[in-house]
């Protein structure tokens, strides 16, 4: 789920400059008193202090077009299960040091973190591009990814989808945070549990695969060279997944290094 606070924190951590960092200041109120009431004000201040844009989606529940990315490491738990506690949060924040950099670079925004996998979503209220730019940037992202950890200590598989989901704010007051709910997020769960190592994996009929499909019928430079297409796509029928309607799902390999 969306944790302002934690949103706010790594965009200082890694230098994101955003509404959030500039305008989010409900630490503040927090420290006033713990009072349920009092907390709840002071976060209902601080979502409008953020504009109206970001108060549509957070407040009033507007559906949001996303794109998204479920990014974690290829068999974290095999290939890593001789790390003691103190040595596998070392790798974490090396891994955390290689992901959320790159994400930032293309726009996205940190959802969560569940120990090696990363929830990006890029799409309002964090920017205002159109749906297919932020499908163009969430690939971009995620080829860049698989592209540099392909084939060291980070190496890392990619579920990529696309869809509209709404933010539904914890109603207690003690918490500052957004859960995305729609059947996209447990669709990109799905997608993660069978998603092939070191590739971008996607579902077909999909905007992803429109987009995709697009791209491939643009005609090459005159430049381009002759050899082979840095990246394959090759199809898979989804099974064993239950709450999934799709029937195949792609991945994108990268053919070099």
């Amino acid at each position: 789920m969306a944790n302002l606070d934690a949103i706010k924190a790594w965009n200082n951590s890694y230098s994101k400059t955003s509404p959030i960092t500039e305008k989010w200041n409900v630490d503040n109120n927090l420290n006033e008193a713990f009072d349920p009431d009092r907390i709840k004000k002071g976060f209902d201040l601080d979502i409008a202090n953020l504009g109206p844009w970001y108060a549509g989606y957070f407040e009033m529940g507007l559906p949001a077009n996303v794109a998204l990315l479920f990014i974690d490491v290829c068999g974290f738990s095999t290939r890593f299960q001789d790390l003691d506690g103190e040595e596998i949060a070392e790798y974490f924040d090396k891994y955390y040091n290689e992901i959320i950099p790159i994400v930032y670079e293309f726009g996205g925004e940190i959802d969560k973190i569940i120990g090696d996998g990363i929830i990006a979503v890029f799409g309002p209220p964090f920017t205002t591009a159109s749906h297919r730019h932020h499908i163009k940037q969430a690939s971009h992202c995620a080829k860049r990814i698989v592209r540099k950890t392909k084939g060291t200590d980070f190496s890392s598989k990619v579920a990529f989808h696309a869809g509209t989901i709404n933010y539904y704010q914890n109603k207690t007051g003690l918490y500052n945070e957004f859960t995305m709910i729609g059947k996209p997020i447990t669709e990109l769960f799905r997608l993660e549990s069978i998603a092939e190592d070191e590739c971008v994996n996607y579902y077909d009929d999909t905007d992803i695969r429109d987009y995709y499909l697009s791209i491939m019928q643009e005609p090459a430079p005159a430049d381009a060279p002759k050899s082979l297409a840095a990246w394959s796509h090759y199809s898979k029928p989804v099974t064993g997944v239950k709450g999934v309607d799709y029937k195949k799902f792609f991945r994108i390999e990268y053919n070099y290094k």
